[in-house]
């Protein structure tokens, strides 16, 4: 059932007016623009917006006219994340007690990517931010 309140909005794939059952948050959160205005947290796009001036920096939208849920759907826009690890056993070189060091760094480069958006089970996710880890580890 659609809400009848949200105000009908041009399709990307298809370019039909159609009703987006999508809050200004979400619309935030997916990174959907209108002819380079994005939408905020609080304000959603326009109510009609072409579908040749709808993108997303997160989400690869086909063209119009060219989407096909078989062989041409929308998905999560493709990213590269870059994470390094790096340890060493046996630090000062002992015979009884040993101790190591690692350090772990994930998403490196920080980028902010979406990962999943509006999952039936598990609702939208991003790329975890950089985290960095050290570790050191007494053997006795």
């Amino acid at each position: 059932m659609v809400d009848t309140n949200i105000p009908p909005t041009i399709n990307p794939v298809t370019g039909a007016s159609v009703a987006l059952p999508l809050t200004a948050d979400q619309e935030f959160q997916a990174g959907f623009a209108c002819n380079g205005v994005k939408a905020t947290p609080t304000t959603p796009l326009p109510a009609v917006c072409p579908a040749s001036e709808f993108t997303s920096n997160l989400i690869r939208i086909p063209a119009p006219n060219t989407g096909d849920n078989d062989h041409n759907p929308q998905r999560i826009a493709p990213r590269s994340l870059f994470d390094a690890s790096l340890g060493k056993d046996n630090l000062f070189h002992a015979k009884r007690y040993k101790m190591n060091f690692d350090m772990t760094a994930i998403n490196l480069t920080n980028k902010y990517a979406l990962y999943n958006f509006l999952s039936t089970f598990s609702g939208t996710h991003y790329v975890t931010p950089r985290a960095l880890t050290a570790k050191i580890t007494l053997n006795f």
